[in-house]
């Protein structure tokens, strides 16, 4: 366990081929020693279909809680000495989970940089923090109030247990630059974009995500009522 460097999170329902490719993703490009831990619903045997012969930890929930709720299951069970949290629905591009734990670990950035962002090809065109462009395909890193937060991002599980992991007030959407904002205001640490890192999102159109798009304004009212924005 000494030598684990990352814990990859995904929380997972009814994907199975999307979660197929994700994990696949992983297993091209991840060099770094590293554990999979995969928070999957009771009665979803597709998943299981998905995940068997695989080395995955799988963490059964008796019934869907939120994305927020699953995530953090896999946050307290993590033994990596780092952390990213992905959607089944996303791929990892090459090297970019070692990339990022080398930016984080560059001697400049050690007692600065808290969290390591993701480039990330969001269909979003506002709050656009920084922005790469590989292939005509534009990767962005967003801001929430000219703070930078990572919707995919890499940070030390000792961050994340100091932070108390994500807020559960949250079901899905807001718990990413919630995090984020922990990192600057609480741990007084630097969210920072990390070029080499990149994440292909590609998200899923099912009933999944239309019910989950449906709690997107209630989690961004929870959000910006917590950090008193307008």
């Amino acid at each position: 366990m000494a030598s684990l460097r990352i814990s990859i999170i995904i929380p997972t329902l009814g994907r199975a081929d999307h979660l197929r490719r994700c994990l696949d993703s992983i297993a091209a490009t991840v060099r770094a020693p590293h554990e999979i831990i995969c928070i999957c619903v009771e009665g979803d045997e597709n998943t299981q279909e998905a995940l068997a012969g695989r080395a995955v930890k799988k963490i059964i929930q008796p019934a869907r809680g939120g994305y927020v709720q699953a995530a953090n299951l896999g946050l307290r069970a993590a033994r990596g000495e780092y952390i990213t949290i992905l959607n089944d629905d996303c791929l990892l591009l090459p090297h970019s989970i070692d990339n990022a734990i080398r930016f984080l670990e560059a001697p400049a950035h050690r007692d600065r940089i808290g969290q390591a962002a993701f480039f990330h090809d969001t269909p979003l065109r506002r709050n656009i923090h920084q922005q790469i462009r590989i292939e005509d395909i534009s990767y962005n890193v967003c801001h929430i109030r000219g703070l930078c937060y990572a919707n995919f991002g890499l940070a030390q599980r000792a961050l994340y247990e100091r932070l108390n992991y994500l807020d559960e007030r949250y079901f899905m959407y807001g718990a990413d630059p919630d995090f984020s904002l922990k990192v600057w205001h609480e741990a007084k640490l630097i969210v920072s974009p990390c070029p080499g890192a990149l994440v292909h999102h590609a998200p899923a159109d099912d009933a999944r995500a239309r019910a989950d798009r449906a709690r997107q304004a209630e989690d961004n009212a929870k959000l910006f009522a917590k950090w008193a924005m307008e």
